[in-house]
């Protein structure tokens, strides 16, 4: 008989690569995840599980280097984001095709944040892609998601981990893309050489990059990534004090930085790795 798990998955951008290790690991050891939560890319990756089209998800993220993602960025002018977001959602939609929420094979919830109105958006039914697009909409980097006459940006705004949409009275799980208290033994840098096929993202360095060098001196997005980074950790900790979970998967926030899908691999296998050192403890429920 398998074990049933609820799982809640967090938004971290390209990190959140790793939910697809953590869904691997969890389905190899027996597992049936019964229900998820995600915001952002912890949305996207559930909605490909839940979707039945994890696997080519996992094969196209794995096909993409620093060109193909830069191919990706659709960049605008004059919006209320650097870039558009509808690009990778009409791509992604060539390789898993829209299904209605209510209709996938496991139930989900994704998160979206109403700006205009301050408060959280569950998506429970309609089109996948429009939650996912409107869960990923980070602010100041991707345009808001028009939606029955409001905005909505990134689920993450107010809840970037989000357990209390979790029923399932059965085990849970978290995975938390923004711990920076994680210790890695032999931790190898995630930093990548420039190389002649990297050279159209050398024209964006100052926006996407985070100064390695001069801390003194922030880019934009610099700026933006730490703040985000800030607040979604403490809204983390915060809903994990209030919901306790059976197992927790912490990603070190600074293993890979947002828009690095091209890092796919690594990513896959941090979360492979944290995720079986995590069934390994007793479950934290279970401590008295």
């Amino acid at each position: 008989m398998k074990k049933k798990i609820s799982l809640s998955l967090s938004s971290g951008g390209a990190r959140g690569l790793a939910h697809i290790g953590v869904i691997e690991v969890l389905l190899e050891n027996g597992y049936e995840i019964e229900e998820i939560s995600g915001s952002s890319i912890g949305a996207v990756v559930g909605s490909m599980y839940a979707s039945g089209g994890l696997l080519k998800f996992k094969k196209w993220v794995l096909s993409l280097d620093k060109l193909k993602v830069f191919s990706l960025m659709d960049f605008t002018i004059g919006g209320h984001g650097v870039m558009k977001g509808d690009k990778v959602f009409n791509k992604l939609k060539t390789i898993i095709g829209d299904q209605n929420i209510e209709d996938l094979k496991t139930p989900i919830k994704i998160i979206a944040t109403d700006v205009i109105n301050g408060k959280e958006i569950v998506f429970k039914k309609g089109s996948m892609y429009d939650a996912m697009r409107a869960s990923c909409s980070i602010p100041g980097l991707v345009r808001p998601h028009v939606y029955r006459k409001t905005q909505l940006v990134d689920g993450g705004v107010l809840n970037p981990l989000p357990l209390n949409h979790l029923l399932s009275p059965n085990q849970t799980l978290a995975v938390n893309l923004n711990e920076t208290k994680v210790n890695i033994k032999n931790k190898k840098s995630t930093s990548t050489t420039q190389n002649p096929e990297n050279s159209y993202f050398n024209v964006l360095k100052e926006y996407f990059y985070f100064n390695k060098t001069n801390r003194k001196k922030l880019s934009f997005f610099d700026l933006t990534y730490k703040s985000i980074h800030i607040m979604q950790n403490k809204l983390a900790n915060e809903m994990l004090s209030k919901h306790p979970v059976d197992f927790i998967v912490n990603i070190p926030f600074d293993s890979c930085y947002p828009l690095e899908f091209y890092k796919a691999k690594l990513m896959i296998k941090l979360g492979r790795d944290m995720c079986i050192k995590a069934l390994k403890e007793t479950p934290k429920k279970a401590i008295v």
